[in-house]
């Protein structure tokens, strides 16, 4: 294992780990002096480096410069302050793997995780030994945990690229020195740096260039303690991501038929359930409110026979609310549509669907909560085919929006 204090004295490391620097440094600084006694575990005496990535100037280096010899056990900072926004860790972490000639990189949370090393091993190890470009971790989820990446960017990204990556939306990621080689010389590191690195980025143009892909299976993912949810807020993030992505690759996602699995390593271990399923009333009355005073707004999106449909849903009792996948399906590609056109103000249009996912939400709750781990997974399943058998109406939509204007 290489410790900051001889960084400079190796020429090659295998490894090239970065951790971005949370406003305590100290937090990341434990992560990385983690990353560091797991990384001497996971792969002995191959030379490797884990690093924090600042943006705060003061005691750190730039990506070319050597590491600095500073006290043994303190952990290198590299400074990213030639890119800018939450995405400037992963260009550094890049120029920094290629200026050390690393065969891989990873970008890692500093959040707490596991000291086993066969963690570490798990994850780096399809591109070191496998040949893969792209690694993405997929963690053990609840059946009710993340039910926006389950009922949005899961089947939507699967659809449209093809790729059953189960958790496109990640912020760690582990890259080959190709796929790194590869990003850094994209033009979109400059011509769009607010958004290039975002993870989903990353992975559309691993596809675009026909990388090989991953995807580990690590257990639970360690947490932050809880906050509030703003679901519109959040909403209009990840759906403003995939949309954007959306657009950039119409090309390549419209000859795009069905889609494959992705190679998996690892055991999927469910959690616990950690309580009781959320209520669907409030959810059902947020659509039914959301239908009383957005109905205006949805009509620029939706084609009259998808507010039809939305309108003849039974609502009671909630609990036996159901949204059809099909329906789903289309509402979001009605939106991205909606989105790409510019309607209205975009942020503002994502966050009108706030009514509608909850909906969508309040069904599938009532769906899946009474099913065991296996049940829940096949209906995950019918809703990601659901979103395939739906794409020719997205193409057509998207080519010709027109047709369908109320």
């Amino acid at each position: 294992m290489l410790e900051p204090s001889r960084a400079s004295e190796v020429l090659a490391p295998q490894v090239v780990v970065g951790v971005p620097s949370e406003p305590d440094r100290l937090v990341a600084s434990e992560a990385v002096l983690a990353l560091q006694a797991g990384l001497r575990q996971a792969f002995g005496d191959r030379p490797t480096l884990a690093v924090i990535l600042t943006g705060d100037a003061r005691g750190a280096v730039g990506p070319g410069d050597p590491m600095p010899s500073g006290p043994a056990g303190e952990p290198a900072a590299v400074y990213t302050g030639g890119h800018a926004g939450p995405t400037a860790a992963l260009p550094t972490l890049l120029e920094l793997a290629a200026a050390q000639g690393a065969p891989a990189c990873a970008l890692l949370e500093p959040l707490p995780r596991p000291s086993d090393p066969r963690w570490i091993h798990a994850l780096l190890d399809p591109v070191l030994e496998g040949g893969f470009d792209l690694v993405a971790p997929a963690y053990a989820r609840g059946k009710l945990d993340g039910v926006m990446i389950t009922g949005i960017v899961y089947p939507l990204t699967r659809a449209l690229f093809g790729h059953r990556l189960r958790q496109p939306l990640g912020p760690e990621i582990v890259l080959s020195r190709r796929l790194a080689d590869l990003l850094l010389h994209d033009e979109a590191w400059r011509a769009d740096p607010a958004n290039a690195a975002a993870d989903l980025w990353v992975i559309t143009k691993a596809i675009a260039r026909e990388c090989r892909m991953a995807q580990v299976y690590l257990g639970p993912r360690p947490r932050k303690p809880a906050q509030p949810a703003d679901v519109p807020a959040a909403l209009a993030r990840v759906l403003g991501t995939v949309f954007r992505e959306m657009e950039l690759h119409a090309h390549r996602w419209m000859r795009m038929r069905g889609s494959q699995p992705v190679p998996t390593f690892g055991e999927e271990r469910l959690p616990e359930d950690p309580g009781p399923p959320p209520a669907p009333g409030p959810l059902v009355s947020a659509f039914a409110l959301g239908w009383q005073d957005l109905r205006r707004i949805w009509g620029e999106m939706l084609p009259p026979q998808t507010l039809l449909a939305l309108q003849r849903i039974d609502r009671e009792p909630p609990e036996a609310f159901r949204m059809p996948d099909a329906l789903w399906a289309r509402v979001v590609y009605d939106f991205a549509v909606g989105w790409r056109l510019k309607h209205m103000d975009r942020e503002q249009l994502l966050r009108s669907m706030t009514p509608l996912y909850l909906g969508w939400v309040a069904g599938f709750v009532n769906e899946v909560a009474p099913l065991g781990p296996d049940e829940a997974d096949a209906r995950v399943e019918r809703l990601c085919a659901a979103f395939e058998a739906e794409k020719p109406y997205l193409i057509s939509r998207w080519r010709w929006p027109d047709r369908f204007s109320p």
